[in-house]
């Protein structure tokens, strides 16, 4: 996309909080500068793990990223 003139990448990764990508999240957060949480209001236990997706963000990612 293009912001003021420049061009802009982005890349998503959604894991979906599945527990077979644990193992290569660490690598998802490398480079990354802003991360977006999502948990769905149906399911108690998506909410319950925001904590630990975030501890997992603040350990693998640089300290200044934007976290939503």
């Amino acid at each position: 996309m293009n912001i003021n003139g420049k061009e802009v990448r982005a890349q998503i990764w959604d894991t979906a909080g599945q527990e077979r990508f644990r193992a290569v999240t660490s690598a998802y957060y490398r480079g990354a500068v802003g991360a977006l949480l999502v948990h769905d209001i149906s399911r108690r236990l998506t909410f319950d793990s925001v904590g630990r997706w975030l501890n997992e963000l603040h350990t693998h990612s640089d300290m200044n990223v934007v976290t939503i």
